[in-house]
């Protein structure tokens, strides 16, 4: 990682650091790597390839009413759902204030009525929530990596519950070696079946994607004209990726 810091903060869960180098500028927690990373001409388009995969799921549900977003960070995937479609209404879950303040005033973050950050506990807010959703992403991490909470059943089945019947839950899997994987499918089995895709990452992120009551189209070929849609919308190599998906 390279920049100058433009910005420091320390809340109760540690520091959040800003870097920026003139084309990008990221998000750092204490000292793992990046946690956000946005293109400052255009951050609607999302940089990594794990952001680029967890939108996929707009491939088999191209038209939602309404996602929800576990985890803020910089806001790269609420940039990237904002551009796709302006009407989409999205529900945001942060845990730290500061972050998403620094969303806002570091990462442009667009203040628009449609996108409502609250700030909670992600569990929390899904414990209480009552919406009907039809795209839930959870990207939820802190310095140490992804947080436990991500794969408790509880959180799980609350996913489950929220989501519209035509819903899919996609997930940020990232375990650092420590075999978290086969955990993460049992507990997604145990509330959705066994019907799950996934997309592996470079780098050691697994993006996996259930479906809340439908078979999932899982032929490239019926799925390319809208994997090329939303390529060309967000900017990112949508046809590709579509190639690499397979069961979990």
């Amino acid at each position: 990682m390279q920049g100058i810091k433009v910005e420091q903060r320390h809340d109760q869960h540690g520091p959040i650091q800003v870097f920026d180098d003139g084309l990008f500028r990221f998000l750092r927690f204490g000292d793992g790597g990046e946690q956000s990373r946005i293109d400052i001409n255009n951050p609607h388009c999302p940089v990594y390839q794990y952001t680029q995969s967890m939108l996929m799921a707009l491939v088999f549900l191209p038209r939602p009413a309404h996602a929800t977003v576990l985890g803020l960070g910089g806001g790269m995937l609420v940039h990237a759902l904002h551009h796709y479609d302006e009407s989409l209404s999205v529900d945001i879950a942060e845990l730290r204030a500061d972050v998403a303040d620094i969303a806002y005033d570091y990462f442009m973050l667009p203040r628009a009525e449609q996108l409502r950050v609250t700030i909670a506990d992600a569990t929390d807010f899904l414990t209480t929530a009552s919406m009907s959703t039809d795209l839930i992403f959870a990207d939820i991490y802190n310095d140490d990596g992804m947080q436990d909470s991500q794969l408790a059943d509880e959180f799980i089945r609350h996913c489950h519950r929220l989501l519209s019947d035509d819903g899919i839950l996609v997930l940020n899997l990232w375990d650092e070696g420590k075999g978290l994987h086969p955990l993460a499918q049992q507990r997604i089995e145990d509330s959705f079946g066994n019907e799950s895709l996934c997309i592996p990452v470079p780098g050691g992120n697994l993006i996996s994607f259930s479906f809340k009551s439908r078979h999932p189209e899982i032929q490239p070929r019926r799925l390319q004209p809208a994997a090329s849609r939303l390529g060309k919308k967000l900017n990112f190599p949508a046809r590709k990726l579509l190639n690499t998906l397979k069961p979990f």
